[in-house]
């Protein structure tokens, strides 16, 4: 796997840029943001303005641990200093964040919400925490967790509400494209030709969306903070 992940980077980078992407957004709610909340204190340096909200190092910093965890996972093994430079895994994760910011912001354009009882429902659902058999939520180990990571309440489930927001937006771009379906009673082969070709058109879509969003976007990168920041985390 990561022979395969060496090649793309060389002779496909879009691709692999994709695949962090994708992947790293799959990872956001199910793996990741609760181990590494953490990094939301501390000093609040700016590596970047997307569309004028500000991108703070300690928020970059705790993506940054997310991802890589994540690839870790994936690949079943440790992501050296030589593998991350050659990947511009900093690189990778400042893209992911930027898109992110943007999705967040079109989903506000759009006047999508995410009421509050979604929250708290997709907070309980957290693996990390539940307890007993079966499993179920703990309000002392939630309590527990927000101390242990200096945040509130309110910071940690504005994450998850925006995470869920993302969702909702790119779930809205991508029902654009939905080509009609087969009639009832159309052979199995139909019907997974038809599935096929509904999600390569969706995903055609909100990719093309997505490069819209990009390119109407005002994005300012510090550079000289983000090189020092990823120099530190490589």
């Amino acid at each position: 796997m990561l022979e395969w992940i060496r090649k793309v980077a060389v002779e496909r980078p879009r691709v692999l840029g994709a695949l962090m992407i994708l992947v790293g957004g799959v990872f956001v709610i199910s793996m990741g943001w609760w181990g590494f909340s953490a990094y939301k204190t501390g000093k609040p340096g700016i590596v970047a303005r997307i569309n004028g909200t500000p991108l703070y190092a300690t928020e970059f910093s705790r993506d940054y641990e997310i991802m890589k965890n994540n690839y870790q996972r994936l690949l079943n093994g440790p992501l050296g200093k030589k593998i991350l430079t050659e990947l511009n895994f900093p690189g990778l994760v400042l893209r992911n964040m930027i898109f992110r910011q943007l999705w967040i912001d079109e989903a506000h354009h759009l006047h999508l919400v995410v009421p509050d009882a979604v929250v708290v429902s997709e907070v309980s659902r957290i693996p990390f925490f539940q307890e007993g058999s079966p499993p179920a939520f703990s309000s002392k180990l939630y309590t527990r967790f927000l101390l242990e990571t200096h945040q509130s309440a309110k910071d940690f489930e504005n994450s998850i509400r925006e995470d869920l927001l993302v969702q909702r937006a790119q779930v809205l771009v991508r029902a654009i494209q939905t080509p009609s379906a087969p009639e009832p009673g159309q052979a199995k082969a139909d019907l997974d030709d038809w599935q096929k070709k509904r999600l390569a058109l969706q995903e055609e879509t909100l990719q093309s969306f997505q490069m819209q969003l990009e390119n109407r976007s005002n994005v300012k990168i510090d550079q000289e903070a983000f090189k020092k920041l990823s120099k530190s985390l490589l």
